[in-house]
């Protein structure tokens, strides 16, 4: 790679990162695209990583949050881990800014469940006491298909949560990250205590790139 496309995509990189911490918003797909249209690149390959992105990220956040964004982190894992014990049946799997690091107070927890059907997620909802709001997303899965994943919104302790039902199975398709188009990385509720007991042991830095985060492959 040249040193001058490496160089564009680090600032493209750092812009989204800017736009990600100003606008307040999870949509890496979004702040990627503004951040390339400022420098005029349109071309793919042209455009930053995720890794890049979230590391610019964790930076400026470090610089503008310090530890209000470090302490907002820690909660959010915590409340993810309480949500998925509640959920344990549906075989929870986090994704998102919340496990890759990059969350911050106005962040949502996602969590992908895998259900017989939706309903059965809403049973469960109903029988936790929690008023939901339903939510479609339009998703790719790894055999190129194209299908609207039904999900559910809801707010707890001021908290946003969103969950996918995916279909139970063991041969099921896996769904891919709209931004790279890659398997959502995602850890069940195992390695989240893992990480979260690693995060505790940090006094003021903790370091994720240590933690071995995987794809969407095994539940439990």
């Amino acid at each position: 790679m040249s040193s001058g496309k490496r160089a564009l995509q680090k600032r493209i990189a750092y812009e989204a990162a800017r736009i990600l911490t100003e606008l307040r918003t999870d949509n890496l797909a979004y702040a990627c695209r503004k951040a390339a249209a400022k420098y005029g690149v349109s071309r793919q390959q042209l455009m930053p990583s995720r890794e890049e992105i979230e590391q610019a990220l964790k930076e400026q956040q470090r610089l503008v949050l310090g530890d209000k964004q470090y302490n907002a982190l820690h909660q959010l894992r915590e409340n993810a881990l309480d949500a998925m014990q509640a959920l344990k049946q549906f075989q929870p799997m986090l994704v998102g800014p919340v496990l890759q690091g990059t969350a911050d107070d106005n962040s949502q927890i996602e969590l992908h469940l895998q259900a017989d059907t939706p309903e059965e997620v809403l049973f469960a909802l109903s029988d936790l006491h929690i008023p939901w709001q339903e939510k479609q997303r339009q998703l790719t899965f790894s055999d190129g298909s194209q299908e609207t994943v039904p999900g559910f919104r809801f707010t707890a302790d001021g908290i946003q949560f969103l969950l996918m039902v995916f279909p139970t199975g063991k041969n099921r398709k896996r769904p891919l990250d709209p931004f790279d188009h890659k398997p959502f990385q995602s850890a069940n509720i195992k390695q989240l205590r893992a990480l979260l007991d690693q995060q505790q042991s940090a006094d003021t830095e903790y370091y994720e790139d240590d933690f071995p985060i995987t794809r969407e492959t095994t539940r439990g």
